[in-house]
């Protein structure tokens, strides 16, 4: 790997856990965050605004990193949706600059999407299958992954999607479900939509492992191994922190209609991950939940 290298997005949920992976490694790590300064252990943690172009034309020359991990992003579905000049901005054409930097460079990049590029209509889909995204948030990644993917050398990294505590500051879902359990609330979840979820810890392991493989191009899909519905994801991690889980319930999207149809099923087939990365350990979904309190 590049003794240099830049992480977008490092105050995140994600790039929290990737930065802590870094952590005490050879290789010199700049974190980019929107507005975060300061330090993350000894890792700087730099603000980048990736929506002034003139800023990461900038910051892109001034660090000069050898890879770059591309995480930011408006990821959000609802904040994509209603601010979708925003999301443009970040998610495709701050990605193209990038992009286009590191290929004329001959950089190593990866970026990272997901899931929701896929239009849900059927389990189990594969690197080569045609993504038509139903929502905004979908569409603004796969005109992203376009941006990089005219360039050869790079790599798309498609994420499913991820569990476990945060590390950033900031609630992750699960932290807020289980709030919400102590607390004695009941939750709904879809028992009719389905992902291939993965803890934290493993994708900012697969992410790092990846950017080190450089022959590692085109597209990966980095999910578990599991196919799951929302409500047993959630229920079974529920479960293995004792709480009561019986105050979650299943419902279905149609009794849930949203301003968007949100895909049924995106489970991402990762037989090309397991090719390239044989020895990453993808566990269970409890034991993922532990190795994201280990992690670090």
């Amino acid at each position: 790997m590049p003794n240099r290298i830049v992480v977008t997005g490092a105050s995140g949920q994600l790039g929290s856990y990737v930065l802590d992976r870094l952590e005490g490694t050879a290789r010199e790590v700049v974190g980019w965050s929107r507005s975060t300064g300061g330090h993350r252990g000894r890792i700087p943690i730099v603000p980048v605004d990736l929506a002034d172009p003139g800023a990461l034309a900038a910051a892109l020359d001034r660090d000069d990193p050898g890879a770059i991990l591309h995480l930011a992003a408006v990821s959000r579905v609802d904040e994509a949706r209603d601010n979708p000049e925003r999301a443009r901005r970040i998610n495709v054409e701050a990605t193209g600059e990038i992009a286009d930097w590191a290929s004329r460079r001959g950089r190593r990049l990866v970026f990272a999407s997901t899931d929701l590029v896929f239009d849900g209509s059927r389990p189990w889909w594969r690197e080569e299958d045609p993504a038509e995204p139903i929502l905004a948030y979908g569409r603004s990644k796969r005109e992203g992954e376009r941006a990089v993917l005219r360039h050869p050398g790079l790599l798309v990294a498609r994420i499913g999607l991820l569990y476990g505590p945060s590390r950033c500051g900031r609630p992750t879902s699960l932290d807020c479900l289980l709030d919400a359990l102590r607390r004695g609330e009941r939750r709904a979840l879809f028992e009719d939509e389905f992902r291939t979820p993965l803890d934290y810890a493993t994708a900012a392991e697969a992410l790092v492992l990846l950017l080190d493989r450089s022959d590692a191009i085109g597209i990966v899909h980095v999910a578990g191994a599991a196919r799951v519905s929302r409500f047993e994801l959630l229920r079974r991690l529920a479960s293995r922190e004792g709480m009561p889980a019986d105050l979650i319930v299943p419902n279905r999207q149609a009794d849930s209609p949203g301003p968007e149809p949100r895909p049924a099923d995106v489970s991402l087939d990762t037989t090309r991950l397991a090719e390239w990365l044989p020895g990453l350990d993808r566990p269970a979904l409890e034991e993922g939940l532990e190795r994201c309190r280990r992690w670090g």
